[in-house]
């Protein structure tokens, strides 16, 4: 391949699999405009920070341009590191707690704010004031979710801390990670994004990731030396 024509992502995964693994991305997170265009911001503001750790012009001798940094930002976005024999968005999240710059913004935008019928008792065990504030899900009726929960009324906005946070629910936890898909084919992705500065420093941490494989690949297969 000649170096005019390289795209960094290729050494990767192949770009056929790459726009089908997408597309249905797009379509589990039913992506509208507006969202659209929210991860749009997400990823520039990724960009910036890739090409501050990974600055092209370093890596001159291979042909790579800003267009493969971005490349390699959606495919962090949309597919979890396990497609590499890497860690899981989840297993990366849980190494990293520093990420979380506790903005509250999680706490305040979503909703509803899912609680799973199986930890609903030892919430409302151990915050017996929460049994008439926890409802039926509306989506899923044999579920749970907090009667208010936009903004969270059990978020310190001037402490920025949760006020259960021992006991708060599971989805909270996981977040900016949310759990989709059909029993036994669960698989988080990344909610939230450009809002999160959580969220952008995992899918930062996972561009820099993918990059170095895959400069390594390119350079092992051209022999060439950086």
């Amino acid at each position: 391949m000649e170096l005019n024509k390289f795209r960094l992502r290729d050494q990767l995964i192949d770009g056929e699999l790459f726009e089908n693994i997408r597309k249905v991305a797009l379509q589990e997170e039913e992506w509208d405009e507006n969202k659209k265009k929210d991860v749009e911001r997400f990823e520039k503001t990724v960009l910036q920070r890739l090409r501050k750790k990974r600055p092209v012009k370093r890596y001159k001798k291979l042909g790579i341009k800003k267009s493969d940094l971005k490349e390699v930002i959606q495919l962090a976005d949309i597919t979890s590191l396990e497609l590499f024999q890497g860690p899981s968005n989840w297993e990366l999240a849980q190494i990293h707690p520093e990420w979380c710059n506790h903005c509250g913004k999680c706490c305040t935008q979503s909703s509803p704010l899912f609680i799973h019928r199986d930890e609903r008792r030892a919430i409302t065990t151990l915050n017996p004031f929460l049994k008439d504030e926890i409802i039926p899900n509306q989506d899923y009726p044999e579920h749970f979710q907090f009667k208010e929960d936009r903004p969270c009324k059990y978020h310190d906005t001037e402490q920025k801390r949760c006020q259960i946070y021992q006991t708060r629910p599971q989805v909270c936890q996981n977040y900016p990670l949310m759990l989709i898909g059909s029993e036994g084919k669960e698989h988080y992705i990344i909610n939230l994004r450009h809002n999160c500065h959580y969220a952008t420093r995992l899918v930062l941490e996972k561009a820099i990731i993918l990059f170095d494989e895959a400069v390594k690949r390119k350079t092992e297969g051209i022999g060439i030396r950086l």
